[in-house]
């Protein structure tokens, strides 16, 4: 199979933020029963739009960061995706919803500062891979969490056409 271009790209207006605004969570569940693609968007409904649970993003903390990559040898691609998610303040609370997210495996969906949503770990499930924190030194250092989870996908992320429809 032939794998053709489908459209040009040119330059576009300089109206672009990045970050992201929050992020919504949801235990991995490989049937993916309720989410339908097309085009490279998804759109989500009955048992798909519930269980979410949503992780607001102090400005300019949190990011997305993917990473293509193309075996000509072995005729394969694969994106590594990588959220990075800051949480101020150190509370029990977080602590033991940190321990769960160390042990389980997630889809994540990403709402960005341009009003985009997208999905990541959607065929595989992201993994919380790595976590710091602490308090500090001076009064004005942060006294929180990072967290940095990460998935790799046959797939670049989907864009997700009902994001504010997700709930818990």
């Amino acid at each position: 199979m032939a794998c053709t271009l489908t459209g040009s790209f040119l330059l576009d207006c300089k109206d672009s933020n990045g970050g992201i605004l929050e992020m919504k969570i949801k235990t991995f569940d490989s049937t993916l029963t309720g989410l339908t693609e097309s085009s490279g968007t998804l759109t989500a409904a009955g048992a798909a739009l519930t269980g979410w649970y949503t992780y607001q993003c102090e400005k300019q903390t949190a990011s997305v960061e993917v990473k293509g990559s193309t075996s000509v040898e072995n005729g394969t691609s694969k994106y590594e995706q990588t959220i990075t998610f800051v949480r101020n303040k150190m509370t029990a609370a977080f602590r033991n919803e940190l321990e769960r997210l160390g042990q389980g495996r997630f889809t994540i969906a990403v709402k960005d500062n341009n009003g985009s949503a997208w999905v990541f770990g959607y065929t595989r499930g992201m993994d919380c891979t790595a976590s710091s924190y602490g308090t500090g030194t001076k009064y004005e250092d942060r006294n929180g969490y990072t967290l940095t989870f990460m998935g790799v996908e046959p797939e670049p992320e989907m864009a997700l056409s009902n994001y504010a429809s997700l709930t818990s």
